[in-house]
């Protein structure tokens, strides 16, 4: 029999769709929101921490980005179902279809624009939104400035479906609609450019060569931090772009080198013997594969510059070859090798 309970569970999944648990608290399913809620909140940090962490696994922080996904997906599926359940109306239908509803032309249309108009039987302007959405989800990647017109067409999408909407829900409903378009729109925009963010300050790059052995070796995927205060301390692994007397030192140039900073400006540096001497005190470099066969005179470095030698010490086109190392080459600290699975381990000398 028809009770009194009167949420809509399409307007329980778009809400749920901005954050798991959300549309549970709209339907009165406070329990189940706060699992939902603080569940997502859980796997979102284990799977940030496990890929990006020092010391996270990298395999496990992809596990959780799955369960994060699944879990996120269970939510909208348990609160439409949660809410039709409840409302027990023989004239609700699970997916509309004979009588239209808002909140589901909505939910599609956050999906993909167009096809909420699509649903309303408007056909032209629901193929043309299709359309252009499609194109510019395909030549955003080239342009960055589109990155801003795909989730402001969804937003515009959406408060025009309510416009025109046969029958406006009642109350305050259209405040609703235009939080929920302007919330769209940032949230959009968000995703969108995460990734430019991302790359400004983390990067990955494979160990081409041998000349960090045993610390690295060939194809290895090292994680970097790239921030602009970021300033090296002895023992750091930095990746950097060749400098002037790397150019001219090697020919076949490559676009990154990465060394570990054995000296800072201010130190006093020297290699004597296999040793390395700082300020006349003989470091222990447990990382190296043998004792550099080389000699290096005893030196002040100066500012902003940094000795930089390879753990594969008489293998390595280092700082014992071409010098020292500018410090606006610097791309940023190698902190972690993130692949291959059995080699996942921190490279931060902090941890």
């Amino acid at each position: 029999m028809y009770n009194n309970y009167s949420k809509d569970p399409w307007l329980a999944v778009n809400l749920s769709m901005f954050f798991p648990g959300l549309g549970q608290f709209y339907a009165g399913n406070y329990l189940q929101g706060f699992l939902f809620f603080n569940g997502q909140i859980l796997w979102i940090v284990l799977t940030v921490w496990h890929i990006f962490g020092a010391k996270g696994n990298t395999v496990m922080g992809f596990i959780c980005l799955g369960i994060t996904i699944i879990f996120y997906f269970i939510s909208l599926i348990e609160v439409h179902f949660s809410v039709y359940k409840k409302r027990n109306d023989p004239k609700l239908e699970k997916i509309p279809r004979k009588h239209k509803n808002l909140w589901f032309a909505i939910f599609i249309t956050r999906i993909l624009p167009g096809l909420g108009h699509l649903y309303l039987q408007k056909p032209i302007l629901g193929l043309l939104l299709l359309t252009s959405g499609l194109i510019i989800i395909g030549v955003d990647d080239f342009y960055s400035n589109l990155l801003l017109v795909s989730p402001l067409i969804t937003a515009l999408s959406i408060y025009h479906i309510y416009l025109i909407f046969p029958h406006k829900p009642r109350g305050g409903r259209w405040l609703l609609i235009f939080i929920m378009t302007g919330v769209i729109f940032t949230l959009g925009v968000t995703v969108n450019y995460y990734p430019q963010w991302l790359e400004k300050r983390f990067d990955k790059f494979l160990i081409p060569s041998k000349s960090m052995q045993p610390t690295l070796q060939i194809n290895d995927i090292v994680f970097v931090q790239k921030f602009p205060d970021y300033v090296p301390t002895i023992g750091d692994i930095i990746v950097f772009t060749p400098s002037e007397n790397i150019k001219q030192a090697d020919p076949d140039v490559s676009d990154y080198y990465i060394k570990r900073i054995i000296a800072t400006p201010g130190k006093k540096v020297k290699i004597k013997q296999g040793q390395v001497y700082l300020n006349d005190t003989p470091i222990q470099e447990p990382y190296i594969r043998e004792s550099p066969q080389y000699q290096l005179k005893s030196m002040i470095i100066p500012a902003d510059h940094y000795l930089v030698l390879g753990d594969n010490r008489n293998d390595s086109f280092d700082s014992h070859i071409w010098g020292l190392l500018p410090r606006d080459v610097i791309v940023g600290q190698a902190y972690k090798i993130g692949w291959p699975p059995k080699r996942i381990q921190s490279l931060d000398s902090h941890y």
